[in-house]
């Protein structure tokens, strides 16, 4: 009699968990489709001058794709290095995240002070909302980080809308919104690119140069091995601004690695602006905050504005973060302010294969 009253009791507890994790699980948009309107707003800085020339033909080409564009409110203004006041531009998100009409939301680019508009959303209303894909990096990541973890949606972190400005636009940002198409229970193949930019073309008043791919693409695992494979649920941004959410209300990454647990949790980053010991010092803190608990693998982005400061370079950072942590670090992925860059969706999980300096990612939309 002992033995199934124990039994029952675990079957209880196994149910309780079950319940509590679904209540967790992230919810997949719906998939977005020729003919959709792709909303623009600017939660963190604004486009203006040649760049808000660049926003227009972002807009025809994505007419020519087969896209209808939606511009929002504050998108070609700019004070004080951002479009608006942080409630208006909190505003202005929510009215696009909630117009029916609108498929997804790509910002024009990131910025610097995304994070002020936080705490004027109304996360209940949006999680109570059909969601919706939101996309970008940079400042962008932000909002998506902060969105997958408190309204439980995924996100994409990948190109920003004036990428679709470029006189001939990357294959690889073609792809991100083949990538939007897909829905619940989809999988994701990506592999590494070949080649990548090191510096960014002028623009000019009606010259939107293409991406210059000049260096070769190479996958870097950390402790020179030649080959690792490994797997879990997807989370991450950029290290310059998600870093500032340690501590606040919007940090809720505690109760999203103990959901996933048992998937293990994959991390990516990229950076910009960030020196070795800039990126040792924040992923330090990340660490002491137990944002690497369950870790089961770190993706590093092209670290782009870097630099060595005296004999401490990129690999001691990661080093001194994650050698005792015992986990793959694949670094000089591609992701991030070096394009081009694959799409990486907050929320998947993904299996991670790199050998040689080459990488594949397979991320499952479940």
């Amino acid at each position: 009699m002992a033995f199934f009253l124990c039994l029952y009791i675990e079957l209880f507890f196994d149910i309780i968990k079950l319940l509590e994790r679904g209540e967790h699980m992230i919810r997949y948009p719906e998939p977005l489709k020729k003919g959709d309107t792709i909303g623009i707003v600017a939660p963190s800085s604004g486009v203006t001058g040649v760049f808000a020339n660049k926003l227009d033909f972002a807009r025809k080409q994505l007419k020519v794709l087969g896209y209808k564009t939606l511009e929002g409110e504050h998108v070609k203004k700019q004070e004080k290095l951002t479009s608006a006041s942080a409630k208006d531009r909190a505003a202005a998100f929510q009215r696009m995240y909630y117009d029916e009409s609108v498929a997804v939301i790509i910002p024009p680019w990131g910025g610097e002070f995304l994070m002020d508009m936080l705490p004027y959303l109304d996360y209940e209303k949006l999680k109570k909302a059909p969601s919706k894909w939101v996309m970008g990096f940079s400042d962008t990541s932000t909002l998506l980080f902060a969105l997958s973890l408190n309204i439980n949606i995924a996100t994409a972190h990948g190109p920003n809308l004036l990428d679709f400005g470029n006189t001939s636009i990357d294959p690889s940002v073609i792809n991100a919104l083949e990538i939007l198409n897909k829905k619940k229970g989809d999988s994701i193949k990506q592999e590494s690119l070949k080649f990548y930019q090191k510096e960014w073309l002028d623009v000019s008043e009606n010259n939107f140069p293409p991406y210059d791919l000049t260096e070769k693409v190479n996958w870097a695992i950390l402790g020179d091995k030649n080959a690792v494979k490994f797997n879990g649920r997807l989370i991450g941004g950029n290290l310059d601004v998600i870093c500032k959410l340690i501590g606040t209300p919007f940090d809720r990454v505690s109760e999203y690695i103990q959901t996933y647990k048992e998937d293990g949790i994959l991390w990516y980053f990229e950076s910009c602006e960030m020196s070795s010991t800039d990126l040792y010092r924040t992923l330090w803190q990340m660490k002491m905050n137990d944002w690497f608990k369950y870790c089961a693998g770190v993706l590093m982005g092209r670290a782009d504005g870097y630099e060595d400061i005296g004999d401490f370079n990129l690999k001691d950072a990661y080093e001194k973060v994650f050698v005792d942590l015992e986990i793959p670090v694949v670094y000089n992925i591609d992701l991030g302010h070096l394009p081009p860059q694959l799409v990486l969706i907050n929320g998947a999980y993904a299996e991670i294969e790199v050998s040689n300096g080459k990488g594949k990612i397979i991320q499952k939309m479940i």
